[in-house]
């Protein structure tokens, strides 16, 4: 999935084209991978910030690299599902920041929007953080019902049918 608008695609190519970048299309994330993740939420997260006069290049690259963090989140079963969600939604926007670092020069605004987009366990500083962080949020939504509808209707494994 890429969407074609000529700003978007200018600030994002030098991104999604990375060859670590591309790595984050193995990763299943929510309902899609990881990639498929990270550029709808820069898209719309851009479509937001252009609107209003943000900084939207700034935007589209924090959002691109929010959850550039390379490796596959196992959820346990039970209470340490709990746990551990909380300790990858305080981990993983530290670990993003620090692969992103490696492979991009970041502004201040990058570094707070990848840093912060797991409000309220990072504080955005800046309103395209906000908008990265409640887009993100609003996006994983759909995913994960996406996701749920999608196991409901599997058959059960305990089917007669």
């Amino acid at each position: 999935m890429i969407y074609f608008d000529y700003r978007f695609m200018e600030v994002a190519r030098p991104i999604i084209e990375h060859e670590q970048y591309q790595q984050m299309r193995k990763i299943k994330h929510h309902d899609e991978s990881v990639f498929d993740h990270s550029v709808k939420v820069a898209f719309y997260a851009y479509r937001m910030a252009y609107k209003y006069n943000l900084d939207w290049e700034s935007t589209i690259r924090g959002a691109l690299l929010h959850d550039f963090f390379l490796y596959k989140f196992k959820k346990c079963l039970g209470l340490r599902i709990i746990t551990d969600s909380i300790k990858h939604a305080i981990a993983h926007p530290l670990i993003a920041f620090d692969n992103a670092s490696k492979y991009f020069d970041l502004n201040k605004k990058e570094e707070n929007i990848i840093k912060a987009h797991m409000f309220p366990f990072g504080l955005p500083k800046s309103k395209e953080a906000w908008i990265v962080s409640y887009v993100d949020k609003y996006i994983a939504t759909f995913e994960y019902a996406s996701n749920f509808k999608k196991m409901a209707r599997r058959k059960p494994a305990y089917s007669t049918e």
